[in-house]
């Protein structure tokens, strides 16, 4: 009966592989210091030449031509060439303006002047950006100033149009508009994110869902958006989205409805709501044990919608995004879709691994990242983060939190409002190649269920990643009170390493989970291949959960042994 099991995941596995597309491009890494594009005052801009000055150009003295002279007759021209007096020009007024600098006179005995409008900024004094050194002073030339006939018409020429003078263009151009002034003349857009699929031979044993083998499915597209405009001075500020989609059969955000244990008996964890007794539901696993089974088969969702202002001194975002928590947590590594912990999609339906400290989601907040600090002094850099939300409630592919429904059938969780969220990383790069990355989070918000059987959401998560080469280990952690007054911590950890030295790559890592409040215990794993054809990239591995569940036995709780193995060939892009 195995090998018919092993042969049929075998072959369904092969026949889907021509329909299954390309994978991901870079190996995945939640590092705050990881991927990200300079910033524009990060950016080197090469230096603008400074433009060229009117060089007075004195003509080369040629004697006259000398008209033919009898035979024996020898012209002998004069020694020096004395040119003809010029006329005494008057005194300039102490009314009358000033030229802007003064007349460099020329090595040759001929005074022709250059006319033409003289630099309004080579006057001089200390030096600064867009201002050049003072020229030496020369004597006025015996002839008449060039600039004589604008200060004979003062009014014509302050009827010009304003100039706004720089290092770019010291001699002036048309002021520029309050647009150009806001960056609108600086425009940039971004798209990012993955498309990814796969099919996989599934055998499931001791599961509420279907047992046997099945073959399963899954397509996850996550795609973001942003436009912004760049000031003149570095100042970033714009608008993102992101949206994401999903097949995935078995699940509807993560967690769901594990074993069977009625809510009712006192073996397991209920509250009473008016005249129901309701399972309870932890919101940070979001796993309970009686009631309505909460899955989606497909799903689609607006997971960010928010405007943003970038700067030396940090970002700042409002509106649905990631909580400053979240974007500080990091897992263990992976080349391909799935994983052993923090896993978009799951094959098996079974998946109870997560370290992501989301104690909000992708809720509406406010959130401010510092940039990178004090690398150049101590040698490791420093970032910080904080975000507030005023509620966790947000509903979409991996993280739904919704308000608690009406039904009997309906789970009970806590209310969490006034999220507030922190998130630390330190990294430091050695000489040899070597790169370590640490992190730690932390999330808390208030409970207003109003209900004794609650408490305020307390999460704590720390991360370790570790880059060599072609490898890198990464390991995280994180515990959560799950909003629950009693015995009910949500506990997980994860350790993961990837090997790439080229186009082939390796993948393997492992899970482990417990949820007090459904009574579960998880351990979950990962080992596959990968391949990159170009920017796309196939994989093939072998994805195995084992976990224990409640159930309700005449002598009381008692815990089932449920284990799935899939066997999965997988592809995708990231862009």
């Amino acid at each position: 009966m195995a090998s018919s099991k092993t042969l049929l995941i075998v072959s369904s596995a092969l026949v889907l592989t021509a329909v299954s597309v390309v994978s991901m491009a870079q190996t995945v890494s939640k590092s705050p210091f990881a991927n990200k594009k300079p910033k524009p005052w990060e950016q080197q801009s090469a230096p603008v030449p400074a433009p060229a000055q009117p060089q007075y150009q004195a003509p080369t003295y040629q004697p006259p031509a000398t008209p033919a002279q009898p035979k024996g007759y020898s012209y002998q021209p004069p020694s020096q060439y004395q040119p003809a007096p010029m006329p005494a020009q008057p005194a300039p007024s102490a009314s009358a303006p000033q030229p802007p600098y003064q007349y460099q006179a020329p090595a040759s005995p001929y005074q022709t002047p250059t006319v033409g409008a003289a630099p309004s900024n080579l006057a001089g004094g200390s030096y600064y950006p867009g201002k050049q050194p003072a020229q030496p002073n020369y004597a006025q030339p015996p002839y008449a100033s060039p600039y004589s006939q604008q200060q004979a018409a003062p009014k014509q020429q302050a009827a010009r149009t304003p100039t706004l003078r720089g290092p770019s263009n010291p001699y002036g151009t048309k002021q520029r508009s309050w647009l150009s002034r806001a960056g609108f003349d600086n425009v940039e857009t971004s798209l990012t994110g993955h498309a990814k699929a796969g099919v996989a031979g599934v055998d499931r044993n001791g599961t509420s869902l279907e047992n046997g083998t099945n073959v399963e499915s899954i397509v996850d597209i996550d795609v973001r958006g942003e436009v912004s405009a760049i000031t003149q001075g570095g100042l970033e500020y714009g608008a993102g989205l992101r949206v994401r989609a999903q097949r995935d059969r078995y699940r509807h955000g993560f967690g769901g409805r594990v074993g069977d244990c009625p809510a009712a008996d006192p073996a397991c964890n209920g509250v009473l709501v008016g005249a129901d007794t309701r399972a309870v539901k932890g919101h940070t696993g979001q796993f309970y044990t009686d009631g309505r089974a909460d899955v989606k088969e497909t799903e689609f969702a607006l997971e960010g919608a928010y405007v943003f202002l970038r700067s030396s001194y940090g970002d700042v975002v409002f509106g649905r995004d990631d909580g400053s928590a979240a974007l500080f947590s990091l897992g263990a590594p992976t080349l391909v879709a799935v994983n052993a912990s923090n896993s978009p999609v799951d094959y098996t339906g079974l998946d109870s691994v997560k370290t992501v400290n989301d104690a909000s989601g992708f809720a509406t907040k406010v959130a401010y990242t510092t940039p990178r600090l004090l690398g150049d002094q101590i040698g490791v850099g420093v970032q910080m983060g904080v975000s507030y939300a005023p509620t966790s409630r947000a509903c979409g592919v991996d993280y739904c939190v919704r308000e608690n429904g009406i039904g009997a059938d309906d789970p009970f969780a806590p209310e969490i409002k006034n999220v507030i969220e922190v998130g630390v990383a330190l990294d430091r790069k050695f000489d040899n190649g070597l790169s370590v990355e640490v992190t730690g989070t932390y999330a808390r918000g208030s409970d207003e269920s109003g209900l004794a059987v609650f408490d305020d959401l307390q999460t704590y998560g720390a991360g370790l990643e570790v880059k060599a080469g072609d490898w890198v280990f990464g390991s995280s952690f994180l515990n959560s009170n799950n909003g629950f007054a009693g015995q009910g911590d949500y506990n997980a950890y994860d350790a993961g390493l990837t090997w790439k030295p080229g186009k082939l790559g390796f993948t393997a890592s492992y899970g482990h989970a417990d949820d007090d409040i459904a009574h579960i215990t998880s351990d979950q794993g990962v080992f596959a291949v990968s391949y990159d054809i170009g920017k796309f990239r196939l994989g093939s591995g072998v994805q195995y959960i084992d976990r224990t569940v409640p159930f309700i036995t005449p002598a009381g709780r008692d815990k089932r042994s449920e284990d799935a193995l899939a066997l999965f060939i997988e592809g995708g892009v990231t862009f």
